[in-house]
């Protein structure tokens, strides 16, 4: 049976148009355009509708269903093995799911990890607005952001639809960091989704509960792991060199799924709450209530942190932290050790340390620990690898503390 709360249906995208155009915000943007860019306030209105149907997704409960969640679950459970905490979400309010950010895969986790209780919208950068995807996409609720793009007319589309869809109680999923990392450890969150949504409990006739769900993501491999760790070294591969790599593995009968991919949910942050105890993040001017939103953000970003699943790869390169070569008996202790005991980690400790050789022949075997007698050796030619699993299990306080990396460092 078809969830409650289902995405944009037709009937509903005329209610939000009249919404986001009657918006005083994109009034008063309209008339700005129109003065600055000198012309008239028709050719401004047409230029927001254009922004808007860029962004409002088409979507379609039957493409949802019937294709959609059949697709990602193929996918998926053909590349990995998935792992999902079911956990009840809240009921009588609007769901946010706000989601760390690890491989382009994680779209296709969300909608398979979700399908059968919520349908999603949720935020696609502009890498997905090719064809076909851009259609593919918005079928399935997904609506399309522009990142660094400075236009104050587009943002007010945005924003006023994202407080729309928000009120009219669509279940969203929002990748709060902005971005995919390349070194494997948290980003600085991102703001401004964050604070569209937020903004939306400014309007009076809004009095349902808003939760924003933590949801934590981790995988053995990541499938761009090392386009992603090469960047860092300033050597950029496309897409496509990453799609021929593994048809040819397929064909060649080489290929292996990528591990577990893992899906846990931290304890919600009711908004309405946090509002009350911080009044200012609902101040008129941006910089008054910048610092609360960032506040929330890191709240957020504290408990995506708490429950990130450790994996059986992450948590091996961790053991190889500042080393080339392992042990057997030092691995199996480091896998064992009682940090890892902790509700962070889902997958059973009986999982974690079942023998070396099972791992090396499953998860490691040609790509980048090649065994040395009875013990594991990194390939020195994949240091940034080893490093970019490891850091994937830092805290995010962590990663706070030393520092958010502006640009990638100099060769």
């Amino acid at each position: 049976m078809p969830p409650k709360r289902i995405g944009i249906s037709k009937r509903r995208h005329a209610d939000i148009e009249l919404e986001v155009f009657g918006s005083r915000e994109v009034v008063q943007a309209v008339q700005t355009y129109a003065k600055e860019h000198r012309v008239t306030t028709e050719q401004a209105t047409k230029q927001a509708r254009a922004y808007l149907r860029e962004i409002v997704p088409k979507f379609n409960l039957l493409a949802y269903y019937r294709f959609g969640a059949p697709v990602a679950r193929g996918i998926i459970n053909f590349l990995y093995r998935p792992v999902v905490q079911r956990t009840p979400p809240p009921k009588g309010g609007v769901l946010v799911y706000l989601i760390n950010h690890r491989s382009n895969a994680d779209y296709v986790l969300v909608t398979h990890m979700l399908f059968e209780s919520i349908s999603l919208s949720y935020a696609v950068g502009e890498w997905a607005r090719v064809w076909p995807l851009n259609h593919v996409f918005k079928w399935f609720g997904a609506y399309f952001i522009r990142r660094r793009y400075r236009e104050p007319l587009y943002h007010a589309v945005l924003s006023s639809f994202v407080q729309t869809i928000t009120r009219h109680g669509v279940t969203q999923g929002i990748f709060l960091e902005g971005g995919l990392t390349r070194d494997g450890a948290f980003l600085k969150p991102k703001l401004g989704m964050l604070d569209y949504i937020v903004q939306s409990k400014r309007h009076p006739d809004f009095k349902q509960p808003l939760y924003l769900i933590p949801t934590a993501l981790n995988y053995d491999r990541v499938l761009e792991d090392r386009n992603l760790t090469e960047e860092l070294r300033g050597r950029v591969k496309t897409t496509v060199d990453f799609l021929l790599k593994n048809f040819w593995r397929g064909v060649l009968g080489r290929f292996k799924r990528y591990g577990s991919a893992v899906v846990n949910f931290g304890e919600p942050v009711v908004v309405d709450d946090f509002i009350r105890q911080h009044p200012q993040i609902l101040d008129p001017d941006f910089e008054t209530r910048k610092p609360h939103l960032r506040a929330l953000a890191e709240l957020v970003m504290q408990r995506i942190s708490a429950v990130l699943p450790a994996t059986p790869v992450t948590l091996a390169a961790r053991a190889f932290t500042r080393q080339t070569i392992v042990t057997d008996a030092e691995m199996s202790a480091r896998l064992g050790a009682a940090e890892w005991k902790s509700a962070r980690q889902i997958l059973q400790m009986r999982r974690l340390i079942e023998p070396v050789e099972r791992w090396r022949s499953d998860l490691f075997e040609g790509e980048g620990v090649p065994v040395v007698e009875e013990a594991w050796r990194w390939s020195p030619e994949e240091l940034l690898l080893r490093d970019y699993y490891a850091n994937s299990l830092l805290e995010f306080d962590e990663v706070k503390q030393r520092g958010w990396p502006e640009k990638a460092p100099a060769l």
